[in-house]
C-alpha cells in the first residue's frame, strides 16, 4: 500500500517521535539521530503497512526497537536496588523525574515514557514495546516507583581532553567572529559534513555553501559550548525578544586536533525543547 502523503504524515510526528527517542537514550542529539534512522526506515518499508490508521503505532514501534539497539550497544544499564510488589500501577510521573527515564531498563523507560509522557493507551503502549497491557502495567508500577526514589540532578559532563575542549572552544570562538578562513584551519579539507535531515557530504561539496548560509540567516544567532544532555557541545543560540535562548546544535569529532566531522542540527527547530542545558 502507497501513502501519497506519507512525507507529511511523518513530518508531523517528528517532535512527538524525538521527544520518545531522546528520553529513551537520554540525549536528544542521539535521539534525533535515532528519528532520522526511523524515518528512513519508514520510508523504505512503507509498502509492508496494510492498515493507514496503525501507521503511529508501527512508526513508534521502529523507533522503539531503533532505541532499545542503541542503549544495549552504547549504554550501560543502571542497576537499582528497588523492590517492591506488584498490586496496581501508581499515579504517573511528573515531566521533571519523567527526564530521569535513563536509570530504568528499556521496557520500563518505554513504558513510563508512553504513558505517562505522551499519554498512549495501555493497549497501544503494549503494541509499540509488543508486550501485553498486564506486562506494561508490571513495567509501569515498578518504573514509576524506582524514578521517585531518584534525587534529580543535573548530568555530569562528558568529559574532553585538554586539546578537544580548547578545539571546542576556538570552533566556537571563531564562528562567533566569521573568521572563516580561521575556521577551515581547524578543519579537515575533506571532513563529512551533516545537515540533519537535509543533506550530507563533504566540506569540499555541500560545505562550499556552509558558512555562507550562516551570515544569510534572518536572525541574530551566536555560539555557546555549553552542556547538553551530559555532552559537551557547540550550542546553537538565537536571541529572541531580547534574550539568547538555545536553538540547535552542532557535533564535532576530531582527529589529530583537526575536525574530521561536523553534524550540524540547524535545521531540527524542537532539538533542544526537551533538553537539559548547562553552560
Amino acid at each position: 500500500m502507497s501513502y501519497p502523503n506519507l512525507e507529511k504524515i511523518l513530518g508531523d510526528l517528528r517532535p512527538k517521535l524525538h521527544r520518545f527517542c531522546s528520553r529513551m537514550v537520554g540525549s536528544v542529539l542521539d535521539g534525533e539521530d535515532l528519528v532520522q534512522e526511523t524515518l528512513a526506515e519508514a520510508f523504505i518499508h512503507a509498502s509492508s503497512l496494510r492498515d493507514e490508521t496503525r501507521l503511529e503505532p508501527w512508526l513508534f514501534r521502529i523507533a522503539h526497537h531503533k532505541c532499545v539497539d542503541f542503549i544495549r550497544r552504547e549504554r550501560r544499564p543502571i542497576v537499582m536496588d528497588v523492590r517492591e510488589e506488584f498490586t496496581e500501577p501508581s499515579e504517573p510521573v511528573d515531566e521533571p523525574l519523567a527526564m530521569l527515564v535513563g536509570a530504568l531498563p528499556p521496557k520500563e523507560r518505554a513504558s513510563v515514557l508512553l504513558k505517562d509522557v505522551l499519554d498512549y493507551h495501555l493497549d497501544e503502549v503494549a503494541e509499540i514495546i509488543e508486550s501485553t497491557v498486564g506486562g506494561v502495567k508490571a513495567a509501569l508500577h515498578r518504573g514509576r516507583a524506582k524514578l521517585r526514589a531518584i534525587d534529580p540532578h543535573a548530568p555530569p559532563a562528558v568529559a574532553l581532553d585538554g586539546s578537544q575542549r580548547a578545539l571546542l572552544d576556538a570552533y566556537v570562538d571563531r564562528f562567533n567572529r566569521h573568521d572563516w578562513d580561521g575556521l577551515r584551519e581547524l578543519i579537515q579539507a575533506d571532513a563529512r559534513l551533516e545537515l540533519v535531515g537535509v543533506a550530507a557530504g563533504t566540506m569540499l561539496d555541500i560545505g562550499k555553501n556552509y558558512f555562507n548560509n550562516y551570515l544569510q540567516l534572518p536572525v541574530a544567532w551566536r555560539f555557546v559550548v555549553d552542556t547538553v544532555d551530559g555532552e559537551l557541545v557547540a550550542v546553537h543560540e538565537r536571541r529572541v525578544r531580547g534574550e539568547w535562548r538555545p536553538w540547535s546544535a552542532i557535533r564535532l569529532w576530531w582527529r589529530d586536533d583537526t575536525v574530521l566531522r561536523i553534524r550540524d542540527y540547524v535545521h531540527v527547530d524542537y532539538l533542544l525543547t526537551q533538553a537539559l542545558v548547562f553552560p
